[in-house]
């Protein structure tokens, strides 16, 4: 007499068999097991990291309008790619306003980085450009004030940050570090796939 248990069929008048089967029905709910626990792991990470990245960006700074004083037009690039600072935030370039050749630029302030967070959370950009008496006035998303001399390029105001007497800048770039999330993935994959060798090795 044989019959049909879903994991194969198994036949009472052939032991040998029927043991083989039962090995073969408990590997198979091992494996299930093992690919569920890893099933499951996938879908908390695929939920888990979309919401640790959106919890780390930033909306993109506002531009800030450029500034016209006679022939000298000053502006406020804020990606580290589109000025000469080398730092995203923090800098002003001055250029002749007919030829658009730069001047002159300077990086108002340095942004010291924490390389345990997120880069992007940490830029600090300005937010507004001036000229009063014949100085170029500058505030950034700290609320902190600058002001720089056009002839000189001397940096006053709020403390900077920087160890140049006013001039150039330094900046720190930060270490970039893999999302929290990332890591609670792989821990929890190591931990299915650690559950299946043990699984297996009890058999």
């Amino acid at each position: 007499m044989s019959w049909n248990t879903g994991e194969g069929f198994f036949d009472a008048d052939v032991p040998h068999l029927n043991a083989i089967g039962m090995l073969s029905l408990r590997k198979n709910r091992t494996m299930r097991s093992g690919l569920n626990l890893c099933f499951t792991v996938a879908a908390a990470a695929a939920i888990a990291l979309p919401a640790s990245d959106a919890l780390a960006k930033r909306l993109p700074p506002a531009d800030v309008p450029p500034v016209v004083d006679g022939n000298v037009r000053y502006e406020a690039p804020h990606a580290a790619v589109e000025n000469p600072c080398g730092q995203n935030g923090g800098c002003v370039v001055a250029y002749d306003n007919t030829t658009n050749t730069v001047l002159w630029w300077v990086k108002v302030y340095c942004t010291h980085y924490d390389p345990g967070l997120e880069e992007d959370v940490q830029d600090v950009f300005i937010t507004s450009l001036a000229v009063k008496n014949g100085q170029v006035l500058v505030s950034n998303e700290k609320g902190q004030q600058f002001s720089i001399d056009p002839a000189t390029q001397q940096v006053t105001g709020d403390p900077r940050g920087c160890d140049d007497g006013g001039r150039g800048g330094c900046a720190f770039p930060p270490t970039r570090v893999l999302p929290s999330a990332f890591w609670s993935m792989a821990v929890l994959s190591g931990l299915g796939l650690a559950t299946i060798l043990l699984s297996r090795r009890r058999r």
